[in-house]
């Protein structure tokens, strides 16, 4: 990915954790900037719903901006299509909404990207993953600079807080990716204030600053805000690059003009495995998230799919406690064991006394195969958690010598105390221990 356009357009180049877990985020490199929040895989929906008013990302929604740029050494014509789709790709136990996002310089491709995006529980938005091609002449030339969560070191940051920080408030990360030398720190610039771009005229927005401490002479970056669009603008201040984008369109997708776009991301998802390693270790896009075109809409149910494509239910409704699942440990163990993060949680809006327990069986599969990989009992006090440790089967063992990494399908069988059954599927890839 060109790192400036990384920093200027309009997906942000945020990042988050090295490992699978929360736990190997504090081991992971200091960043310069404060975070807002620490990133917990457990503080994240089954079902992902971006709503926050400042960037709302409802599938179907499309927006493009248009400006100009001199990343090439001269001054030229530069749009960016951002388009959010209805699939969803489930990244360090989050999952996600897909974003495509093209962008040509001059009426040429330049970069064609697909970004993972996710709102935890108290409303920030984060951006999970990315995965940018880098085109020149039609040609591709491969995706350097893909990370995802989990992996590599990467270390988290939110792209749009819930709590607006205030502008004397001390810069906040939106990412740091120490293999790649990257860093973007940001903070509030100005609020209420309004700004014309060729959509409209808004009221009340908010303007952001981000800067590079590790590229001091990149400049600042100044992006607009406006409640129920998300970026508007996106202007610079000493900035070499020189990219000024405005919003020239938003609208909803049709059903045909969305199916084109689902199309094109799941032919980029195949050729991600292809192009670049990191990728080829994430798990493959899956299930459609349908949403109605309101910011602060409902997420309806997801799609059906294959067992080993579905989400993870969100099953609150019934019971003293919910049962979900969260990557544990990525690394087989020397005894050969699995480990996966069973979590039984009192739902939302619902006090008890006596929480309850989550009791079953830990089934795992080897994805796309049917093979199975290994089993184990679970027991988990109502409102916590714990690692369960699954001993692979040979089967399993044979084929994670041979590719080193293995993907695997985490489905759970059991009941609450005095409940009914419930089921938490997940999908998560373990590696071999060098």
């Amino acid at each position: 990915m060109n790192r400036a356009f990384c920093r200027s357009a309009v997906v942000a180049c945020v990042v988050t954790v090295a490992a699978g877990a929360a736990a190997a985020t504090a081991s992971a490199a200091q960043p310069p900037c404060r975070e807002l929040v620490r990133f917990n895989p457990l503080n994240f929906p089954t079902t992902p719903a971006v709503t926050n008013s400042r960037l709302p990302l409802i599938p179907g929604w499309q927006r493009v901006y248009e400006g100009r740029s001199n990343v090439s050494g001269q001054s030229l014509p530069h749009q960016v299509t951002f388009t959010v789709t209805d699939l969803t790709k489930v990244i360090n136990g989050v999952r996600t909404v897909v974003v495509h996002d093209v962008d040509f310089t001059n009426g040429r491709l330049a970069e064609q990207e697909l970004s993972f995006w996710a709102q935890d529980n108290q409303g920030n938005v984060w951006n999970l993953g990315e995965y940018p091609e880098e085109w020149f002449n039609g040609q591709l030339k491969g995706a350097p600079s893909t990370w995802m969560a989990g992996l590599d070191g990467a270390v988290p940051g939110i792209h749009m807080p819930v709590r607006l920080p205030e502008p004397d408030e001390a810069p906040y990360l939106q990412g740091y990716v120490p293999r790649i030398k990257f860093l973007d720190c940001a903070s509030t610039f100005q609020t209420g204030t309004t700004v014309c771009v060729p959509v409209n005229c808004f009221r009340g927005v908010v303007i952001t600053d981000e800067t590079s401490p590790l590229d001091p002479e990149s400049g600042h970056q100044r992006k607009t805000y406006a409640a129920g669009v998300g970026i508007i603008d996106i202007g610079f201040v000493d900035d070499p690059q020189g990219e000024r984008l405005v919003l020239a369109q938003n609208a909803q997708l049709a059903p045909d003009a969305l199916a084109a776009v689902r199309a094109t991301v799941l032919e980029m998802d195949v050729r991600g495995y292809g192009v670049n390693p990191t990728y080829r270790r994430s798990v493959p896009i899956d299930a459609p998230v349908q949403q109605t075109p309101a910011a602060t809409a409902p997420v309806a149910p997801v799609a059906e799919a294959p067992f080993e494509e579905r989400p993870a239910p969100d099953r609150r409704a019934t019971g003293r406690v919910s049962l979900s699942l969260r990557p544990g440990g990525r690394r087989v163990s020397r005894s050969g064991q699995a480990a996966v993060r069973v979590a039984c949680a009192t739902p939302a809006n619902r006090v008890t006394i006596r929480p309850g327990r989550c009791r079953g069986t830990l089934d795992l599969a080897v994805r796309g195969t049917g093979i199975r990989a290994g089993a184990a009992r679970f027991s988990v006090p109502g409102g916590m958690e714990r690692n369960v440790r699954v001993a692979l089967t040979r089967r399993a063992l044979a084929l994670l010598r041979r590719r080193h990494h293995l993907p695997l399908v985490a489905r759970t069988r059991g009941a609450f105390a005095g409940e009914r059954s419930v089921v938490a599927r997940l999908s998560l890839t373990i590696t071999a221990r060098r």
